[in-house]
C-alpha cells in the first residue's frame, strides 16, 4: 500500500516558478527604488569633468555607486563637506599605491573635482556610522590648538596675534597651510624657520597670489596682524608641536568602537 503524497510537498516545476517569481519580485522593488529627492543638474564644469574621467579611463580602477573596476576605492561619496579637493588633486598629481601619477592641467582637475562632488550630492554608495570621530577642521586646528595649549597654561595669545589668528581662522588659511607640516598640494609651512614672513613678502603674495593660492585683497592692518600671528606661532613652535602630535595622535582601533547596526 503507498501512502497518500504530502499536501506540503512541491514539484520541481512549482519551486521554479517560485523562484521566477521572486527574482521578478525583487527586479520591480530594485528598478523602481530611484531617488525621491532631486538632483541639482550638472553644471557645465561637472559635465566636462565627466568627460575627463571617461577620457583617462578612471572607471577601469574605480566604482561609481558600485560600477567600475575594483582596484581602487569606490569615489561615489570620496569628496564630502569635510574633505577638500587638494587631498584628491594630491593623490592624482603624484599617485599612491598601484595608482600612478596623471599629468593633468589644472582645468581638468578642478572639473574632475565638480564632478565628484556633483556625484557626491547624488547619493551614497555604502552605509556611513551615524557617529564618526573627526578630528579637527583643518581650517580650526590652529585656533582649537592654541585654545588647548592656554587651557594648559603653555602659552597665551593676546593683542595683534590674536586679530591674526581669528583672520587666519576666518580666511580657512589653514586648509592649504597645514600646522607643522608642508600642506597637501606642496605648499609651505608658514611656521618654519627658511619662510619669509615679513610684511613686504607676504603682502606681495596676498596682492598677486602664488600657484594655485589666488590674490586675496586684504588691507595693511590685516596683512600686518597675520605676520604677527605668524611670528608668533614660530617662536612659540617647539611647545605647540608638541602639544600638535598629542593632539592629533590616533586612538587605537577597537572593534567594540563601531556602531554596529547604527547605519543611515
Amino acid at each position: 500500500m503507498t501512502s497518500p503524497p504530502d499536501r506540503f510537498s512541491f514539484t520541481r516545476g512549482q519551486v521554479l516558478l517560485l523562484l521566477v517569481g521572486c527574482f521578478f519580485s525583487l527586479s520591480v522593488v530594485a528598478y523602481s527604488d530611484y531617488p525621491r529627492e532631486d538632483v541639482r543638474p550638472m553644471t557645465p564644469e561637472a559635465r566636462r569633468g565627466l568627460d575627463v574621467w571617461r577620457d583617462n579611463n578612471c572607471q577601469a580602477c574605480h566604482q561609481i555607486h558600485g560600477f567600475g573596476g575594483f582596484h581602487g576605492p569606490d569615489l561615489t561619496n570620496r569628496l564630502t563637506d569635510n574633505v577638500l579637493d587638494a587631498e584628491l588633486i594630491q593623490v592624482i598629481l603624484t599617485g599612491r599605491g598601484r595608482m600612478p601619477a596623471f599629468e593633468l592641467p589644472d582645468e581638468d582637475l578642478d572639473a574632475l573635482m565638480a564632478w565628484l562632488r556633483w556625484i557626491n550630492d547624488s547619493g551614497r554608495a555604502q552605509p556611513e556610522p551615524l557617529q564618526a570621530l573627526n578630528g579637527p577642521i583643518a581650517s580650526m586646528h590652529f585656533k582649537e590648538l592654541i585654545t588647548l595649549a592656554d587651557e594648559r597654561e603653555l602659552v597665551t595669545i593676546t593683542g595683534s596675534a590674536q586679530e591674526g589668528l581669528d583672520l587666519w581662522t576666518t580666511m580657512q588659511c589653514g586648509t592649504c597651510h597645514r600646522a607643522f607640516q608642508t600642506g597637501l598640494l606642496r605648499e609651505p609651512d608658514l611656521t618654519a624657520a627658511a619662510t619669509d614672513r615679513s610684511f613686504e613678502n607676504l603682502s606681495r603674495i596676498l596682492a598677486e597670489g602664488s600657484g594655485r593660492m589666488p590674490a586675496t585683497a586684504l588691507d595693511d592692518s590685516q596683512v600686518r596682524t597675520l605676520v604677527a600671528f605668524l611670528q608668533w606661532l614660530a617662536d612659540r613652535r617647539s611647545h605647540l608641536f608638541e602639544l600638535n602630535l598629542e593632539m592629533t595622535q590616533h586612538e587605537p582601533f577597537r572593534w567594540s568602537d563601531l556602531p554596529w547596526f547604527e547605519y543611515r
